[in-house]
């Protein structure tokens, strides 16, 4: 798949996920490793810019560095590139990321003491086989995009402490978006359960 070929995925997800509420008006942002000059550029979504009319000439070019690249427009880069650029120097693998703030999962990031929420079904299970919490660093720093790396080896799927969730994906956007939507149906069939009141029963391929 070119360059190119990524920023139309690119645009189209996200648009879907805006769609869905997942991504609000300038909330989240999603990015790409070149699959032209992989170890060099990687390429993500302008700060500020409605969700809904990002466009593949919108999105702007860095390094492996933190610079940006033949950036001659008006547009800045996402204030939350170091998550990205992070990811994408921990390992040549990490193709795409999503950042979002999906609702449930950012309310969930807010608990003070979040539930410990067991596997619940197969298919949740081996998407989200668990809900794991980056600590909270300040929103676009170095040191969020440090946390962020160092938990992904545990779980490609996770919650950013007051924040939202980081899916990471070396097959596709649609792969990151699936595992974003995961955790949202993942929190929403355990409120619920949780109507129903009683004991929960994990799933028993999980525990």
């Amino acid at each position: 798949m070119s360059d190119h070929e990524r920023k139309v995925a690119l645009c189209n997800t996200m648009k879907e996920l805006y769609k869905e509420k997942i991504l609000t008006d300038i909330g989240g942002n999603l990015s790409f490793r070149s699959n032209e000059e992989s170890e060099k550029y990687f390429w993500i979504t302008p700060s500020g810019m409605k969700k809904d009319i990002v466009e593949p000439e919108h999105l702007i070019k860095m390094t492996m560095d933190g610079e940006e690249v033949d950036n001659d427009g008006d547009l800045s880069p996402s204030v939350e590139w170091p998550i990205h650029l992070r990811i994408y120097q921990e390992d040549e693998d990490f193709q795409f990321v999503i950042h979002s703030h999906a609702p449930l999962a950012t309310a969930y990031s807010i608990l003070a003491k979040p539930p410990e929420i067991p596997p619940l079904t197969a298919e949740l299970g081996f998407l989200v086989p668990e809900i794991i919490i980056v600590p909270y660093q300040q929103s676009g720093s170095k040191e969020l995009g440090e946390a962020v790396a160092e938990l992904l080896w545990d779980s490609q799927t996770l919650v950013l402490e007051n924040h939202g969730v980081v899916a990471v994906s070396e097959e596709s956007f649609e792969n990151a978006a699936i595992k974003t939507r995961a955790l949202e149906e993942y929190l929403q069939l355990y409120l619920t359960i949780k109507k129903f009141g009683g004991d929960i029963r994990p799933f028993p391929g999980f525990e």
